[in-house]
């Protein structure tokens, strides 16, 4: 009865799409034919401009470009996680915002491991450690700086480019200035973060480390910034993808995106918050080195609950969350559990929902990189925290919170077309009727016709009463 129900649902908006696109059609051949009546411009001129899809080619550049970034971000977080999981992070002592050259003479690199030596890392854990091994290490965190560096010019320089074009919409402008600003801030942050591992005073724990509260800051803002980036572009595409949609693929789009329920929308967002929210614990994780600690699952020493959990001698007590890798671990699995369960949840629930494709290849995707991604932090802790499927692991985290991201972008709903942006790509664009004729081929038929005609012109009413119809069902 539920299937006859949801079929019989989906055949009528599919019928209703079918009269609100005829009508479209219709309504649009009618003003043509008025607008040769009134234009100067040649036969065949006015079709071709109002039928041509709106293409908006500086967001398509746009994205590409932000997508790009991306990918540059992306290669940075996992480059920088197989520099900590390698012990290299505090190989390189100094700091310099232009960056530095390797040495290029024997003399010049036993300067540099001199330099290496005179730090508490090295006299604490490195002290058999030799020139060939030293540059290795070295050269991991000078990689990891300069192509910091390199994702700063490859964001940097185009959007120079955009600015000075004209290409980047007022709207934009502050977000971009932020992520200029977010970007460059990072190498800030990752030295302040090296810092707390080569002062005394400074490193934490008994073993001496960098402060887990200061990588948890480093990784989180890079996973903040890409986040930043992959929703600005994803938005960019979208909007030049709709604007050269037909009309009656908008509707259908935009009337699939408006059945879907505000719980499922609301949802969505809040599961790219959790697993943003795993991979911000995960951080803690590698800070306290807690993967090294209970290498079983599910239990931790024969329990759901370890008997340390808590340690006594922190104070105040709310440091346990953060320091003791216990607790630590212990939180970070109670919350890669709740999110492989809200995940599965979600996609249970879309799968009774008739939802747009790239929503329904989200959805799929999501859910087979959630299970990925536990039994990746599983096989990790269970073997140990081998640095090749603890690098995996961190990397599935980020894929993980962009397949959530692109999920919750496919249920927003559809920006409408800006008027202005179809009315520049038409160069008779100068009448009143033209402009009504624009609105029409962007998607707002029935607002478009009674502007034009009137609300009594009969196809006008039979198009606002299909549109009525197709918003109850």
């Amino acid at each position: 009865m539920r299937l006859h129900t949801l079929l019989r649902g989906r055949s009528f908006a599919v019928a209703g799409f079918r009269s609100q696109a005829n009508n479209c059609q219709r309504l649009l051949r009618r003003t043509l034919r008025r607008l040769k009546s009134t234009t100067s411009a040649p036969s065949g001129v006015v079709e071709e401009q109002i039928m041509q899809p709106v293409r908006t080619n500086a967001n398509l550049h746009m994205a590409r470009w932000l997508y790009g970034c991306c990918g540059m971000v992306f290669g940075m977080v996992a480059l920088g996680g197989i520099t900590r999981l390698t012990g290299s992070g505090l190989s390189m002592v100094e700091w310099k915002p232009t960056g530095i050259l390797p040495p290029t003479t024997k003399e010049g690199w036993e300067e540099e491991f001199n330099k290496y030596k005179s730090f508490p890392e090295y006299q604490k854990h490195n002290d058999e450690l030799s020139l060939a091994e030293f540059k290795w290490i070295w050269f991991m965190e000078w990689g990891h700086r300069m192509a910091g560096r390199a994702t700063g010019m490859v964001f940097g320089i185009p959007l120079l480019y955009f600015g000075m074009r004209g290409m980047i919409p007022k709207r934009l402008a502050p977000r971009m200035a932020g992520l200029l600003l977010l970007g460059g801030s990072q190498g800030l942050i990752g030295w302040w973060m090296v810092r707390s591992g080569l002062n005394d005073k400074e490193r934490f724990g008994g073993e001496g480390r960098v402060s887990p509260y200061r990588l948890a800051a480093h990784l989180s803002m890079a996973f903040i910034l890409y986040t930043a980036l992959f929703n600005t572009a994803i938005g960019l595409s979208t909007a030049h993808k709709v604007a050269n949609m037909s009309p009656s693929a908008r509707l259908y789009a935009q009337a699939l995106i408006e059945k879907v329920p505000a719980s499922l929308r609301i949802g969505s967002v809040g599961l790219a918050s959790l697993v943003g929210l795993t991979a911000f614990s995960g951080a803690f994780v590698a800070g306290n080195h807690a993967g090294m600690v209970y290498d079983e699952f599910p239990t931790m020493g024969g329990k759901l609950l370890p008997d340390d959990i808590v340690n006594p001698f922190l104070e105040p007590k709310w440091r346990n969350i953060f320091e003791h890798d216990t607790m630590v671990q212990w939180n970070h699995r109670v919350l890669a559990m709740t999110t492989l369960g809200a995940v599965t949840s979600m996609y249970l629930a879309s799968l009774r929902l008739p939802l747009p494709s790239n929503a329904r290849v989200a959805s799929h995707l999501m859910m087979a990189m959630s299970t990925v991604q536990v039994s990746l932090g599983i096989s990790t802790l269970l073997l140990h925290v081998p640095v090749p499927l603890a690098s995996a692991h961190q990397m599935g985290s980020l894929t993980l919170l962009t397949l959530s991201l692109w999920f919750a972008h496919t249920l927003r709903p559809l920006a409408p077309v800006s008027v202005a942006s179809a009315a520049r790509t038409a160069a008779t664009a100068t009448s009143g009727r033209t402009s009504a004729a624009l609105l029409l081929a962007a998607g707002g038929a029935s607002t478009a016709a009674t502007k034009f005609f009137g609300e009594s012109d009969p196809d006008v009413q039979s198009a606002n009463d299909d549109e009525k119809e197709l918003e109850r069902s």
